[in-house]
């Protein structure tokens, strides 16, 4: 049982560091993205499979600061975007990508009538993509990312279809 401690203890511990971590980044976005519903639902959809087969035991102190800072950083990762010295993306593994690290980027023009909305498709140097969705047209953007962003890396802008 101690030896169960001690797990919650150097758990809770790492939550609590990565979850100051995305709400530091969180604060410093300078252009939001479209929440990101979907972490809070895999959150709960999780919780609710470590109760319902018995994974997740009631009851331990520490199992309550766990689900709470797991539901913590479910509502901080919602939160992605652009801020000055980097691309906030919602994962637990990669928070940030660095400008430097872009090797192209896609600009999807999204059809929308009640208000603007574009696509953006970050390819790193590595081969990894993030797709971040903007609440503005694809001028608006422009104006926003082209100061970041290096004169190698590749701009394509274009639509759907």
């Amino acid at each position: 049982m101690v030896s169960l401690s001690y797990f919650y203890f150097i758990i809770n511990a790492l939550f609590l560091f990565y979850a100051c971590y995305s709400w530091y980044w969180q604060a410093n976005l300078v252009v939001r993205c479209r929440y990101r519903i979907s972490s809070i639902v895999w959150a709960v959809i999780f919780i609710w499979l470590g109760f319902s087969w018995n994974y997740i035991a009631r009851g331990d102190s520490g199992v309550t600061v766990f689900l709470a800072l797991f539901l913590l950083i479910s509502i901080i990762d919602g939160f992605t975007g652009l801020t000055n010295k980097r691309i906030v993306v919602a994962g637990y593994f990669k928070r940030t990508i660095k400008y430097d690290d872009l090797y192209a980027v896609r600009i999807i023009n999204i059809p929308n009538p009640k208000k603007p909305s574009v696509l953006c498709v970050f390819q790193t140097k590595n081969d990894r993509q993030y797709a971040l969705r903007f609440n503005m047209d694809v001028e608006q953007f422009m104006k926003v990312l082209k100061p970041h962003l290096d004169s190698s890396v590749k701009i394509e802008i274009g639509g759907l279809f």
